[in-house]
């Protein structure tokens, strides 16, 4: 019993201490700036961490997809905003974005 317990310890410390560099990169990691950032850093920060919104990767679609819940949960945005943002998002972190912030932000470590 007892080596099973300090076994499943050691497991989980070890898992902790494996995520550590993700935290780390995590943080030095900027998003690119530009008035989409602008947008997000006034209207989504209040409820969403940066990294957060940042470290996901999704389609263009799947953006407007999440702005449009995010309006239909009471997001402080105009519709021209929204548009900006979306287009911020799509351009920066999305799969389909060749040029996006994580290649970049990838290729500048090699």
């Amino acid at each position: 019993m007892f080596r099973s317990t300090r076994r499943a310890r050691l497991t989980i410390l070890a898992s902790l201490f494996a995520s550590v560099p993700l935290w780390a990169q995590q943080a030095t990691d900027e998003p690119p700036a530009g008035e989409g950032l602008e947008l997000i850093q006034r209207s989504c920060i209040s409820c969403h961490d940066i990294y957060m919104i940042t470290t996901k990767r999704k389609t263009p679609q799947q953006w407007a997809e999440v702005m449009d819940l995010m309006a239909a949960r009471g997001a402080e945005v105009t519709p021209e905003e929204m548009q900006i943002i979306e287009e911020y998002l799509s351009q920066n972190f999305s799969t389909a974005a060749t040029g996006s912030a994580a290649t970049q932000n990838s290729a500048s470590k090699h």
